[in-house]
Protein backbone atom coordinates (compact mmCIF):
# COMPACT_ATOMS: atom_id res chain seq x y z
CA UNK A 1 0.00 0.00 0.00
CA UNK A 2 1.42 3.24 -1.10
CA UNK A 3 0.97 6.90 -0.28
CA UNK A 4 -0.28 6.83 3.32
CA UNK A 5 -0.36 10.74 3.96
CA UNK A 6 -2.82 10.58 0.81
CA UNK A 7 -4.82 7.69 1.88
CA UNK A 8 -5.35 8.56 5.71
CA UNK A 9 -6.13 12.27 4.61
CA UNK A 10 -9.23 10.60 2.22
CA UNK A 11 -10.42 8.17 4.85
CA UNK A 12 -10.73 11.38 7.37
CA UNK A 13 -12.57 13.58 4.57
CA UNK A 14 -14.51 10.37 4.10
CA UNK A 15 -15.67 10.43 7.74
CA UNK A 16 -16.35 14.10 7.92
CA UNK A 17 -18.17 13.85 4.73
CA UNK A 18 -20.88 11.37 6.63
CA UNK A 19 -21.05 14.13 9.02
CA UNK A 20 -18.27 12.85 12.09
CA UNK A 21 -16.20 15.46 13.71
CA UNK A 22 -13.87 12.55 13.95
CA UNK A 23 -11.39 14.59 16.08
CA UNK A 24 -11.02 12.01 19.14
CA UNK A 25 -10.58 9.25 16.24
CA UNK A 26 -8.31 11.28 14.12
CA UNK A 27 -5.82 10.93 16.94
CA UNK A 28 -6.24 7.27 16.69
CA UNK A 29 -5.93 7.21 13.05
CA UNK A 30 -2.38 9.48 13.33
CA UNK A 31 -1.22 6.75 15.55
CA UNK A 32 -2.21 3.90 12.83
CA UNK A 33 -0.54 5.83 10.64
CA UNK A 34 2.94 6.11 12.53
CA UNK A 35 2.79 2.30 13.21
CA UNK A 36 2.34 1.41 9.93
CA UNK A 37 5.11 3.39 7.95
CA UNK A 38 7.45 3.02 11.36
CA UNK A 39 7.58 -0.80 10.50
CA UNK A 40 7.36 -0.22 6.56
CA UNK A 41 4.45 -1.49 6.67
CA UNK A 42 2.93 -2.11 2.74
CA UNK A 43 -0.22 -4.67 3.36
CA UNK A 44 -2.53 -5.00 6.31
CA UNK A 45 -2.36 -8.49 7.66
CA UNK A 46 -3.83 -10.44 10.62
CA UNK A 47 -0.23 -10.51 12.08
CA UNK A 48 -0.11 -6.68 11.48
CA UNK A 49 -3.36 -5.90 13.32
CA UNK A 50 -2.82 -8.76 16.23
CA UNK A 51 0.82 -6.67 16.60
CA UNK A 52 -0.71 -3.48 16.85
CA UNK A 53 -3.23 -4.62 19.49
CA UNK A 54 -0.27 -5.56 21.52
CA UNK A 55 1.83 -2.29 21.34
CA UNK A 56 0.73 -1.09 25.17
CA UNK A 57 -0.01 -3.27 26.99
CA UNK A 58 -0.83 -0.24 29.73
CA UNK A 59 -4.00 0.47 27.67
CA UNK A 60 -7.43 -0.44 29.28
CA UNK A 61 -9.45 -2.64 27.23
CA UNK A 62 -11.90 -0.05 26.84
CA UNK A 63 -9.01 2.23 25.17
CA UNK A 64 -7.42 -1.08 22.98
CA UNK A 65 -11.63 -1.68 21.75
CA UNK A 66 -12.00 2.03 20.83
CA UNK A 67 -8.59 1.92 19.10
CA UNK A 68 -9.50 -1.41 16.62
CA UNK A 69 -12.92 0.07 16.02
CA UNK A 70 -11.24 2.68 14.08
CA UNK A 71 -8.79 0.49 13.07
CA UNK A 72 -11.75 -1.65 11.48
CA UNK A 73 -13.72 1.32 9.65
CA UNK A 74 -9.77 2.17 8.18
CA UNK A 75 -9.92 -1.40 6.92
CA UNK A 76 -13.46 -1.10 5.97
CA UNK A 77 -12.44 2.22 3.78
CA UNK A 78 -9.72 0.51 2.28
CA UNK A 79 -11.10 -2.71 0.85
CA UNK A 80 -15.00 -1.06 -0.20
CA UNK A 81 -14.02 2.20 -1.30
CA UNK A 82 -10.22 1.86 -2.61
CA UNK A 83 -10.17 -2.06 -3.54
CA UNK A 84 -7.12 -1.95 -1.44
CA UNK A 85 -6.78 -5.88 -0.34
CA UNK A 86 -6.14 -5.91 3.44
CA UNK A 87 -7.39 -7.85 6.68
CA UNK A 88 -10.73 -6.92 7.70
CA UNK A 89 -11.19 -7.03 11.48
CA UNK A 90 -14.28 -8.98 12.93
CA UNK A 91 -15.82 -7.19 15.79
CA UNK A 92 -16.43 -10.38 17.68
CA UNK A 93 -12.84 -10.17 18.05
CA UNK A 94 -12.14 -6.38 19.54
CA UNK A 95 -15.77 -6.14 20.31
CA UNK A 96 -16.88 -2.18 20.86
CA UNK A 97 -17.88 -0.83 23.74
CA UNK A 98 -21.14 1.71 24.24
CA UNK A 99 -21.63 4.00 26.73
CA UNK A 100 -25.09 4.52 27.86
CA UNK A 101 -25.91 8.10 26.25
CA UNK A 102 -29.42 8.51 25.75
CA UNK A 103 -30.39 10.96 23.29
CA UNK A 104 -32.41 14.38 23.75
CA UNK A 105 -35.77 13.46 21.98
CA UNK A 106 -37.84 16.91 21.64
CA UNK A 107 -41.35 17.32 22.30
CA UNK A 108 -44.08 18.27 19.77
CA UNK A 109 -44.02 22.14 21.84
CA UNK A 110 -40.66 22.10 22.09
CA UNK A 111 -40.18 21.56 17.91
CA UNK A 112 -43.44 24.11 17.67
CA UNK A 113 -41.39 26.74 19.45
CA UNK A 114 -38.05 26.13 17.22
CA UNK A 115 -40.36 26.76 14.61
CA UNK A 116 -41.37 29.80 15.40
CA UNK A 117 -37.98 31.09 15.88
CA UNK A 118 -36.44 30.05 12.18
CA UNK A 119 -39.56 31.97 10.72
CA UNK A 120 -38.25 35.21 11.52
CA UNK A 121 -33.93 36.55 11.43
CA UNK A 122 -32.22 36.25 14.59
CA UNK A 123 -31.36 39.39 16.14
CA UNK A 124 -27.87 40.89 17.49
CA UNK A 125 -26.53 37.79 14.78
CA UNK A 126 -24.54 39.07 11.79
CA UNK A 127 -25.39 36.66 9.11
CA UNK A 128 -25.67 36.78 5.42
CA UNK A 129 -29.04 36.88 3.53
CA UNK A 130 -28.25 33.57 1.92
CA UNK A 131 -27.78 32.66 5.69
CA UNK A 132 -30.44 33.90 7.10
CA UNK A 133 -32.99 31.27 4.40
CA UNK A 134 -30.30 29.02 4.56
CA UNK A 135 -29.78 27.92 8.39
CA UNK A 136 -33.09 27.60 9.11
CA UNK A 137 -34.17 25.32 5.67
CA UNK A 138 -31.03 22.88 6.91
CA UNK A 139 -32.49 23.23 10.45
CA UNK A 140 -36.04 22.06 8.96
CA UNK A 141 -34.75 19.39 6.62
CA UNK A 142 -32.98 17.59 9.05
CA UNK A 143 -36.26 17.24 11.70
CA UNK A 144 -38.21 16.41 8.65
CA UNK A 145 -36.24 14.29 6.77
CA UNK A 146 -33.42 12.29 9.32
CA UNK A 147 -30.39 13.33 7.13
CA UNK A 148 -27.77 13.15 8.85
CA UNK A 149 -25.87 16.68 8.78
CA UNK A 150 -23.15 15.74 6.51
CA UNK A 151 -25.46 14.82 3.87
CA UNK A 152 -27.82 17.70 3.89
CA UNK A 153 -24.26 20.07 3.45
CA UNK A 154 -23.04 17.96 0.37
CA UNK A 155 -25.91 18.45 -0.92
CA UNK A 156 -25.53 19.10 -5.15
CA UNK A 157 -28.84 20.90 -7.31
CA UNK A 158 -28.32 17.75 -9.15
CA UNK A 159 -28.86 15.67 -5.88
CA UNK A 160 -32.42 17.54 -6.02
CA UNK A 161 -35.45 16.16 -7.43
CA UNK A 162 -38.16 18.79 -7.10
CA UNK A 163 -40.51 16.24 -9.37
CA UNK A 164 -39.94 13.45 -6.98
CA UNK A 165 -39.56 15.87 -3.69
CA UNK A 166 -36.64 13.76 -3.00
CA UNK A 167 -33.07 13.97 -2.44
CA UNK A 168 -31.31 11.39 -3.89
CA UNK A 169 -27.97 10.39 -2.11
CA UNK A 170 -24.36 9.19 -3.33
CA UNK A 171 -21.40 7.62 -1.25
CA UNK A 172 -23.67 7.27 2.22
CA UNK A 173 -22.42 6.29 5.11
CA UNK A 174 -23.61 2.24 4.14
CA UNK A 175 -21.72 2.95 0.68
CA UNK A 176 -25.38 2.58 -1.11
CA UNK A 177 -27.41 4.99 -3.05
CA UNK A 178 -30.95 6.14 -1.54
CA UNK A 179 -33.59 8.66 -2.24
CA UNK A 180 -34.95 10.69 0.63
CA UNK A 181 -38.62 11.64 0.71
CA UNK A 182 -39.17 15.28 1.27
CA UNK A 183 -43.29 16.66 1.97
CA UNK A 184 -44.95 19.16 -0.31
CA UNK A 185 -44.45 21.92 1.97
CA UNK A 186 -40.78 21.62 2.52
CA UNK A 187 -40.17 20.87 -0.96
CA UNK A 188 -41.61 24.23 -2.04
CA UNK A 189 -39.30 25.96 0.37
CA UNK A 190 -36.22 23.74 -1.04
CA UNK A 191 -37.03 25.12 -4.28
CA UNK A 192 -37.76 28.33 -3.76
CA UNK A 193 -34.56 28.23 -2.35
CA UNK A 194 -32.40 27.20 -5.37
CA UNK A 195 -34.11 29.29 -7.92
CA UNK A 196 -33.71 32.43 -5.44
CA UNK A 197 -30.05 31.81 -5.03
CA UNK A 198 -29.07 29.02 -8.07
CA UNK A 199 -30.72 29.54 -10.84
CA UNK A 200 -28.80 29.10 -14.29
CA UNK A 201 -25.77 27.87 -12.40
CA UNK A 202 -24.25 24.24 -12.57
CA UNK A 203 -25.68 21.54 -11.54
CA UNK A 204 -22.62 20.31 -9.47
CA UNK A 205 -22.90 23.50 -7.39
CA UNK A 206 -23.38 22.42 -3.31
CA UNK A 207 -26.57 23.77 -2.21
CA UNK A 208 -25.74 24.72 1.36
CA UNK A 209 -22.22 26.62 1.53
CA UNK A 210 -22.08 26.65 4.86
CA UNK A 211 -20.31 24.71 7.84
CA UNK A 212 -21.28 21.83 10.23
CA UNK A 213 -19.92 24.26 12.93
CA UNK A 214 -21.42 27.01 11.47
CA UNK A 215 -24.83 25.58 11.75
CA UNK A 216 -24.21 24.06 15.11
CA UNK A 217 -23.43 27.87 16.45
CA UNK A 218 -27.16 28.69 15.01
CA UNK A 219 -28.70 25.92 16.55
CA UNK A 220 -27.97 26.54 20.06
CA UNK A 221 -29.05 30.12 18.86
CA UNK A 222 -32.27 28.77 18.08
CA UNK A 223 -32.41 26.21 21.10
CA UNK A 224 -31.45 29.62 23.20
CA UNK A 225 -34.36 31.31 22.35
CA UNK A 226 -36.82 28.78 22.36
CA UNK A 227 -36.32 28.16 25.89
CA UNK A 228 -34.72 24.63 26.08
CA UNK A 229 -31.92 24.29 28.19
CA UNK A 230 -28.54 23.35 26.52
CA UNK A 231 -25.82 21.03 28.83
CA UNK A 232 -22.94 19.44 28.06
CA UNK A 233 -24.76 16.31 26.71
CA UNK A 234 -27.05 18.24 24.27
CA UNK A 235 -29.21 18.38 22.90
CA UNK A 236 -27.47 17.93 19.87
CA UNK A 237 -27.93 18.45 15.96
CA UNK A 238 -27.97 14.73 15.17
CA UNK A 239 -30.71 14.72 17.95
CA UNK A 240 -32.92 15.56 15.30
CA UNK A 241 -32.40 12.38 13.67
CA UNK A 242 -33.25 10.57 16.86
CA UNK A 243 -36.37 12.79 17.20
CA UNK A 244 -37.45 12.16 13.50
CA UNK A 245 -37.44 8.08 14.57
CA UNK A 246 -39.76 8.72 17.47
CA UNK A 247 -42.25 11.28 16.30
CA UNK A 248 -42.99 9.53 12.98
CA UNK A 249 -43.19 5.67 14.84
CA UNK A 250 -46.06 8.18 17.06
CA UNK A 251 -47.73 9.47 14.51
CA UNK A 252 -48.11 6.01 12.80
CA UNK A 253 -49.04 4.15 15.99
CA UNK A 254 -51.77 7.08 16.65
CA UNK A 255 -52.94 7.35 13.11
CA UNK A 256 -53.79 3.27 13.39
CA UNK A 257 -50.94 2.98 11.04
CA UNK A 258 -49.37 -0.82 10.75
CA UNK A 259 -46.09 -0.09 12.32
CA UNK A 260 -44.59 -3.60 10.24
CA UNK A 261 -45.08 -1.31 6.93
CA UNK A 262 -43.91 1.61 8.41
CA UNK A 263 -40.64 0.32 9.68
CA UNK A 264 -38.99 -0.71 6.51
CA UNK A 265 -39.90 2.55 5.20
CA UNK A 266 -37.76 4.57 8.09
CA UNK A 267 -34.83 2.17 7.15
CA UNK A 268 -34.58 3.30 3.98
CA UNK A 269 -35.50 6.41 4.65
CA UNK A 270 -32.39 6.95 7.19
CA UNK A 271 -30.11 4.79 5.05
CA UNK A 272 -29.80 1.66 7.40
CA UNK A 273 -29.37 -1.69 6.20
CA UNK A 274 -31.71 -3.41 8.80
CA UNK A 275 -34.68 -3.15 10.87
CA UNK A 276 -32.87 -3.76 14.36
CA UNK A 277 -30.47 -0.75 13.54
CA UNK A 278 -33.38 1.25 14.24
CA UNK A 279 -34.01 0.15 18.00
CA UNK A 280 -30.96 2.69 18.64
CA UNK A 281 -32.87 5.57 17.35
CA UNK A 282 -35.97 4.56 19.40
CA UNK A 283 -36.02 6.26 22.59
CA UNK A 284 -39.42 6.70 24.82
CA UNK A 285 -39.70 10.56 25.98
CA UNK A 286 -43.64 11.55 28.17
CA UNK A 287 -44.92 12.43 24.41
CA UNK A 288 -45.41 8.79 23.28
CA UNK A 289 -45.00 7.46 26.66
CA UNK A 290 -48.95 6.98 26.87
CA UNK A 291 -48.86 5.58 22.75
CA UNK A 292 -46.72 3.59 23.73
CA UNK A 293 -48.93 2.43 26.61
CA UNK A 294 -51.36 1.60 24.19
CA UNK A 295 -49.73 -1.45 22.07
CA UNK A 296 -48.37 -4.55 22.94
CA UNK A 297 -44.72 -5.15 23.47
CA UNK A 298 -45.43 -8.21 20.76
CA UNK A 299 -45.83 -4.75 18.11
CA UNK A 300 -43.36 -2.51 19.41
CA UNK A 301 -41.09 -4.15 22.38
CA UNK A 302 -38.46 -4.93 20.17
CA UNK A 303 -38.00 -1.55 19.07
CA UNK A 304 -37.11 0.06 22.90
CA UNK A 305 -33.82 -0.55 22.92
CA UNK A 306 -30.83 -1.23 25.11
CA UNK A 307 -27.60 0.32 24.13
CA UNK A 308 -26.39 -1.81 20.99
CA UNK A 309 -24.44 -1.03 17.63
CA UNK A 310 -23.66 2.51 16.96
CA UNK A 311 -25.98 3.16 13.52
CA UNK A 312 -25.75 7.19 13.55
Amino acid sequence: MQGYDTIFDKFIQFKHFLGYKYKTDEIIIKGIKKYLTENNITKITKEVIENYARLNPNLSSNTISRNMGVFREFCNFLKYQKNIDCFQIPKKIYPQNHNNFIPYIFSYKEIKLIYSVLDKPLQNYHYSYYKQIAYPLIIKILYQTGMRIGEVINIKIKDYCYELSAFKLVNTKNNEERYVAISDKLNEEINNFIVKFFYNKSKEEIVFKVSEDSILIYFKKVLKLSNIKITDKGPRLHDLRHTYVVHNIDKAIKQNKDINQILPILKTQLGHKSLSSLAYYFHINKDILGTVNEISEKELGYLIPSIGEDNE
